[in-house]
């Protein structure tokens, strides 16, 4: 009984430091992003720069109040946020069925292979489900974001060229959807139809940094915010984000090549203890037999799996260059 409080004792505490080793590297990320944001908007002069900063501390707050909102609403609103980000049409109730059904699949795999103690069965089925779904929700979302990410210095310089043509903002946000596809096309759409029941531009655009929460879109609000405040040229603006944007998506690229060779190692390296580990049960199952039926094996087996999981989160973000 000691042991097994033990047990529960330092998967809690693991647990817990995780969730704050991640809290603060989300939190670094975004002062980066932010400090990034800054450098990249601000003018020679020191009232446009004062501007954009005042812009960014209005869409940081935005931001914040829009996640406080969220947090509040509980776990149902946490999951509507997280399916409409993927772009995905469910309920938080089809997204919690989701979540049980993938814990039913893990506790029952863990009934047939393992002689765990119930609890451990539960908390582990209930932890896998969860992670499993958001990591789901996660890949959903960035490949989202990325597909909007590749098409927004096209659909820039096609808004730029409409409006330069004489258009109308209503109507060069259309001719940008037509020629658009997927989230891009539905954004642009759903700026178009609020521009046209009265909504200004700039807060249109800011709805879709809100939505999208990506730098290239908050980069749009900002510029759009602040040439509605100080006047100018919004072709010009335009041209020049479709340029930073193209660049950006350039320097990503490369940095993407020139990290292929870690990021291919470190793949290697995550299979590499699974695959090991499946050849030696299919060829001597008695050697990984311990691990199933002793309890001290569980509790190897489960800090082995702590340990590797820090390992592989190590090396994904060595990995990854955020440009």
């Amino acid at each position: 009984m000691i042991g097994s409080v033990s047990t529960f004792i330092l998967i809690y505490t693991i647990c817990v430091t995780i969730g704050a080793v991640s809290l603060i590297l989300y939190d670094r990320a975004r002062r980066i992003r932010r400090a990034r944001l800054i450098r990249y908007s601000a003018d020679k002069s020191k009232t446009t720069s004062e501007l954009v900063r005042r812009r960014v501390a209005e869409t940081a707050r935005q931001s914040t109040m829009s996640a406080m909102k969220h947090r509040r609403s509980g776990v149902m609103g946490l999951l509507d946020r997280r399916q409409r980000e993927a772009g995905l049409s469910l309920t938080p109730r089809m997204v919690l069925l989701g979540m049980g059904g993938i814990s039913i699949v893990i506790w029952l795999g863990l009934t047939l292979i393992t002689s765990l103690p119930l609890l451990f069965r539960v908390m582990i089925a209930i932890g896998g489900g969860w992670t499993t779904m958001n990591l789901l929700l996660d890949l959903l979302r960035s490949r989202r974001i990325r597909q909007f990410t590749e098409a927004l210095p096209d659909c820039l310089d096609v808004f730029a060229r409409g409006l330069r043509a004489g258009q109308p903002l209503g109507e060069a946000l259309g001719l940008v959807a037509s020629h658009a596809s997927g989230i891009a096309r539905e954004e642009f759409l759903r700026c178009r139809d609020e521009h046209r029941v009265g909504l200004p531009l700039n807060e249109a655009l800011s709805g879709m940094a809100d939505r999208i929460a990506t730098p290239e879109a908050r980069f749009i609000a900002v510029a759009t915010s602040l040439q509605s405040e100080t006047g100018g040229n919004l072709v010009e603006t335009l041209e020049n984000l479709a340029v930073l944007f193209r660049d950006r998506r350039n320097l990503r690229k490369k940095a993407a090549a020139l990290s292929a060779e870690t990021r291919v190692s470190a793949m290697i390296l995550s299979a590499l203890p699974f695959g090991i580990g499946t050849i030696l049960f299919v060829l001597n199952p008695s050697y990984l037999k311990p691990l199933i039926d002793d309890p001290r094996g569980h509790v190897m087996t489960l800090a082995g799996l702590i340990s590797l999981s820090l390992g592989l989160y190590s090396m994904y973000k060595l990995s990854r260059i955020d440009v």
